[in-house]
């Protein structure tokens, strides 16, 4: 139901419409949608039709037009922004020789648009639209012209981040702080890697995930144990490498919360059921593998992105089943785009596997 709800509110929002007839006309369809009694957004489709034919009756029912630009002077600049654009690269180009990196100032043709129409109505979206450009100017200027393309890549991990951010009103603290600590381990990690070099000990970093996790708990004591039980483990990951050759000792560690974690019984943060064994068996195989040619091969550098399936999978059995793929194109685009950069060192085209995400949303979404 909500999906379908979603869906037609998007596309009536491209038309002129006040926010009490859009109230109604949702309305409306949600009571429809609560008589069929049918949840799955495809039988929705079979029995209530396409949103996209519903929108056409609608538009032709209650006579909506298009939504238009304010004002004929912000329609004019548009439209030449795109002729002064090449302009400028073909001044560029012919007189300086500068094609690359001249071709950048197209990106004024986007920024302009955001600027005369989403920033006009809401500020936070339009910082939010305008994010991209301004994150893929900054890892181009600091590649082409210091030759730092990696981690410079890391910037493109501040595009979930600000999604994350345009959406705390309506979070918690605790739930901002375990929504963002993946991508903060995960920037840490590489800093730690790529220029302390000590990728082996710093995956004590990833355990700030679960301490934010644990934050969750509504027991004082537990928490206490929890977090306690996980510092431990960090602790005991840090100085290992100090008393033995053997790096991979440091992982014991992580016996410390797994045994604190389970001792709970019923109350336990892990639960071994019928449900959740597969779960389990996937995420056990995926550690092992992480481990085991980590410690084999020294291979850190790249085989934390085998992690990735975990969520990856995860997400798949609970997506819908016409958005599943796009849902984990950002596992998928950030496994290419690091793959391409660290094996070949393709870290100036590889970015452009990140464009992947909207275009497998247009796709599946038409």
């Amino acid at each position: 139901m909500k999906k379908y709800l979603e869906s037609l509110k998007e596309r009536l929002l491209d038309y002129q419409i006040d926010e009490t007839l859009l109230l109604k006309i949702l309305s409306d369809y949600k009571e429809k949608i609560s008589k069929i009694n049918e949840d799955d957004f495809d039988a929705l489709v079979k029995k209530l039709g396409d949103p996209r034919e519903e929108i056409n009756k609608i538009v032709i029912e209650y006579k909506l037009k298009l939504k238009e630009n304010e004002g004929k002077e912000t329609n004019t600049i548009i439209a030449m922004v795109p002729f002064i654009s090449l302009v400028i690269y073909m001044v560029l180009g012919f007189g300086f020789d500068l094609w690359h990196p001249g071709w950048l100032v197209f990106i004024i043709i986007p920024l302009l648009a955001l600027a005369f129409t989403v920033f006009y109505d809401n500020l936070i979206a339009g910082i939010i639209a305008i994010s991209p450009f301004v994150i893929i100017i900054s890892y181009f200027f600091v590649g082409f012209y210091y030759g730092i393309w990696h981690p410079t890549w890391l910037v493109f991990l501040l595009l979930p981040l600000i999604g994350v951010f345009s959406n705390y009103r309506s979070m918690s603290l605790k739930s901002f702080l375990f929504v963002v600590s993946p991508f903060v381990a995960l920037i840490a990690y590489m800093f730690l890697g790529s220029f302390l070099h000590i990728w082996s000990r710093g995956w004590v970093i990833f355990l700030l995930v679960p301490m934010t996790g644990v934050l969750q708990e509504n027991n004082s004591k537990r928490l206490l144990i929890y977090e306690l039980s996980l510092l431990l483990a960090i602790i005991v990951g840090i100085i290992t490498p100090y008393f033995t050759s053997s790096w991979g000792y440091s992982f014991f560690g992580l016996l410390i919360p797994a045994f604190v974690f389970i001792g709970y019984g019923e109350d336990s943060i892990i639960k071994f059921t019928k449900e959740t064994i597969i779960d389990w068996l996937v995420f056990l195989t995926l550690a092992s593998i992480f481990l085991i040619i980590g410690i084999l091969y020294n291979a850190w550098g790249y085989i934390w992105m085998v992690l990735l399936i975990f969520p990856a999978y995860e997400i798949i059995k609970q997506a819908p089943d016409n958005a599943k793929i796009y849902y984990i194109m950002p596992f998928v685009s950030l496994a290419i785009f690091y793959s391409l950069g660290y094996f070949y060192g393709f870290w100036k085209y590889s970015w452009l596997a990140i464009i992947l995400i909207p275009i497998v949303y247009f796709i599946e979404r038409d």
